[in-house]
């Protein structure tokens, strides 16, 4: 796999700076364009880094010379309100501007998305590739993340635009360097800053499983197509017996309601304002927090390769990591 330079955009992220990892075990020459100008989650490591942003066309266009394959990794992810802007512009506008140069340069993309993308409903049923884009979702994040699998598909589909879309799973596993918003609520719940637990519910896939199907996605994803990579659904009770198990800790036994969640949520939301800090959740993290009882990776399996480690052997492999920087 050493022909060829491989771009990733959003290199230093948290899906990015593993995929990095990824393809750089795999041989390949890589290219990272990241506004971040030193990353630690990038250090050390045989990279070539171009900082800038890809809502610049120019230096998007730039940083394809000599490159065979775009993954574009780069997004906002918060689960808030989008009052300026900011997060739209990223996720569908920077994600135009990256397959505009790659239409132009005929170099192939792999378009990460999201799970949040598709739209869920009718919950009681399994979620799968085929559902509908979650264009009218109230939570902006998922918005912006169906205009942006819609672009890319579309062009895919019509023949101006070699590109595969994949949509990972709510990632665990190490590297989580930022952290995410899983890793700080993981070290959260460990640290006793969550005494009361929601019934939250989601499926999880690590990092490096999700990595692995996404540079398969670059070699042999079908044009025009959509692969979810997402794991098992657990709900929170049985996430945090899973993280007892692995760090020791004890967590609380009861989860609840989400409807107590969304009673709450004025006076959250107050109490976080007069202290002049974030919110211990939002409404968009309530939205978020529904799953269908099955979330369907038998595509990317089939077609990708695509494997999937214990959500067990992941977590531990994650606090290890956070361990390691001083985060426990």
């Amino acid at each position: 796999m050493t022909e060829g330079v491989v771009l990733v955009t959003g290199g230093a992220g948290r899906l990015g700076c593993a995929l990095v990892r990824e393809l750089l075990a795999r041989g390949a020459r890589v290219r990272v364009l990241d506004p971040a100008r030193a990353p630690r989650s990038l250090e050390g490591l045989a990279v070539e880094r171009i900082e800038g942003s890809v809502l610049d066309a120019e230096a998007v266009r730039a940083a394809l010379d000599g490159v065979r394959l775009v993954v574009h990794a780069a997004a906002r992810i918060d689960l808030g309100p989008d009052p300026d802007g900011a997060l739209r512009a990223i996720n569908v506008e920077g994600t135009r501007r990256v397959a505009d140069a790659c239409a132009g340069a005929g170099v192939r993309l792999v378009h990460v998305s999201s799970h949040a993308a598709l739209d869920r409903r009718p919950l009681d049923r399994a979620l799968t590739e085929d559902n509908p884009l979650a264009l009218d979702d109230p939570c902006p994040y998922h918005r912006s993340k169906a205009e942006a699998d819609r672009l890319v598909l579309e062009r895919a589909r019509a023949g101006a635009l070699d590109a595969v879309v994949v949509c990972p799973g709510t990632l665990t596993g190490p590297w989580d360097f930022e952290p995410s918003l899983l890793g700080r609520a993981l070290i959260d719940l460990c640290a006793g800053k969550i005494p009361i637990l929601l019934d939250a519910t989601t499926d999880y896939a690590d990092v490096r499983d999700v990595s692995r199907a996404v540079v398969e996605a670059g070699a042999r994803g079908r044009r025009g197509e959509r692969y979810l990579l997402t794991g098992d659904v657990r709900d929170i009770l049985s996430l945090a017996r899973s993280v007892e198990a692995v760090t020791g800790a004890r967590l609380p036994r009861r989860a609840l309601p989400l409807w107590v969640g969304w009673a709450m949520l004025p006076l959250t939301e107050a109490l976080a304002r007069a202290r002049g800090a974030a919110p211990l959740y939002s409404a968009g993290m309530l939205r978020a927090s529904v799953s269908n009882p099955v979330v369907r990776r038998d595509k990317a399996e089939r077609e990708l390769g695509y494997t999937l480690r214990s959500l067990e052997s992941s977590l531990a492999d994650a606090f290890a990591f956070f361990r390691d920087e001083g985060r426990l």
